[in-house]
C-alpha cells in the first residue's frame, strides 16, 4: 500500500473514531437527561426513585420479586421504601445496599432466597441491572468494575450502558406507569376471578422438589453476603438489618435453609426464616398466585406477622 493511501486511511480511522466518540458521548448525556426523569417501572424508575429516598426514609427493604409483592412496607413504617426487583439476586441488592449513608439511622431488610446461595450456576449477572448508573455513580461503578459482568468497552462508548433498558426507558418517560408521588415499592399480586381456578389446580398438584444432596455454598452468593455484613459492621450503630426468607407454598428441603441460617448466624446476622410459616395452612389458596408469590391477601397477612416479629425485636433494642 503506498505512504499517501495509508495517511488518508489513518486519517480516515481517526476520524471515524472521533465522530464515534462524539456521538456516543452525545447519546449518553441525552439518555441521561432523560432517565433521569423517569420514575416509574422497572427499567429505571424504580432505581431512581430509590436513589432519592434512599437516605430519607426510615425503613427499607430490598430483594426480589418475592420482597416486592410480600412485603407491605408501609405497614412496618408510614416513611418506608420496597426496593424488590423482579429478577435479581443478591450481587444486586449488596450493591445498592452499599450506596446508603451509614450515619443514617435505619431498618433494613433483607430478602434472601436459597436460590442464589445454593445455585452453581448464579454468577452475579444481575448487577448489571445497575448499569445505567456505571461512570455516575462511584459505588456503582466500582461495583461493576470488580464484577466483571461488564465490557471493557464501556469505559470508552457510555451508550452501552443503555442497551436493553432504551426502549422501557423511554415508554416511561412518555406515558409514566403510576404516579410515584403515591407509590412505595410495593407491588401487590391480585389474583382475579377467572385465574383462581387455574391457580388453585396448580397449587393442588404441587409436588415438591426433591431435597439433593448437593448444598455446596455458591462462593459468588457468598463474597456479595459477605459485602454487605461489611456494610452493617461500618453501620452497626445507626442501622438495623434483619435478612428474612418470605414464605412459598411448599418446601420439602429444610438443609438449604438450615445452612443458610447457619452462615448467617455465624457472621451475627439477624435471620427470620418464614418459608414454611403456612405450609401447615395450604388449603387457603387465597394467599397465593402461584407456588413461589404471595397474592396481595397473602403479603397482607405475612407482612401483618412480621410486623409483630418486627415490634417485638425492636423493643428488645431499645
Amino acid at each position: 500500500m503506498e505512504t499517501k493511501t495509508l495517511k488518508q486511511l489513518l486519517k480516515l480511522i481517526a476520524l471515524i473514531l472521533v465522530l464515534s466518540y462524539t456521538i456516543d458521548k452525545v447519546a449518553f448525556f441525552s439518555l441521561n437527561a432523560i432517565s433521569d426523569n423517569v420514575m416509574s417501572g422497572q427499567a429505571i424508575g424504580k432505581l431512581n426513585q430509590f436513589l432519592k429516598v434512599k437516605d430519607t426514609t426510615n425503613l427499607l427493604v430490598f430483594g426480589n420479586s418475592r420482597a416486592n409483592h410480600h412485603i407491605v412496607v408501609d405497614k412496618l413504617n408510614p416513611n418506608a421504601y420496597n426496593m424488590g426487583i423482579n429478577g435479581i439476586g443478591i450481587a444486586y441488592n449488596s450493591t445498592l445496599i452499599n450506596t446508603l449513608n451509614p450515619k443514617k439511622k435505619q431498618t433494613v431488610i433483607v430478602h434472601v432466597d436459597t436460590k442464589n446461595f445454593f445455585n452453581d450456576t448464579y454468577d452475579g449477572s444481575d448487577i448489571r441491572g445497575l448499569k445505567t448508573k456505571y461512570n455516575r455513580i462511584d459505588k456503582i461503578t466500582s461495583a461493576l468494575n470488580e464484577s466483571g459482568k461488564i465490557s471493557s468497552l464501556q469505559n470508552i462508548f457510555y451508550t452501552m450502558n443503555y442497551n436493553g433498558s432504551a426502549v422501557g426507558i423511554l415508554k416511561n418517560f412518555i406515558k409514566p406507569k403510576y404516579n410515584h408521588l403515591s407509590y412505595n415499592g410495593y407491588d401487590p399480586l391480585v389474583v382475579s376471578k377467572s385465574k383462581t381456578e387455574v391457580r388453585d389446580y396448580m397449587l393442588k398438584n404441587d409436588i415438591a422438589e426433591k431435597c439433593t444432596d448437593n448444598h455446596k455454598v455458591n462462593p459468588t452468593a457468598l463474597a456479595f453476603l459477605e459485602k454487605i455484613e461489611s456494610f452493617t459492621e461500618e453501620s452497626k450503630n445507626n442501622k438495623t438489618f434483619i435478612f428474612v426468607t418470605s414464605p412459598i407454598h411448599n418446601d420439602a428441603c429444610a438443609v438449604d435453609n438450615k445452612i443458610l441460617a447457619d452462615i448467617l448466624n455465624k457472621k451475627n446476622l439477624t435471620f427470620w426464616d418464614f418459608t414454611n410459616l403456612y405450609k401447615t395452612n395450604n388449603d387457603d389458596s387465597s394467599l397465593w398466585k402461584d407456588k413461589t408469590h404471595m397474592s396481595n391477601l397473602g403479603a397482607e397477612k405475612f407482612t401483618t406477622h412480621l410486623l409483630k416479629k418486627y415490634q417485638a425485636y425492636t423493643s428488645t433494642l431499645k
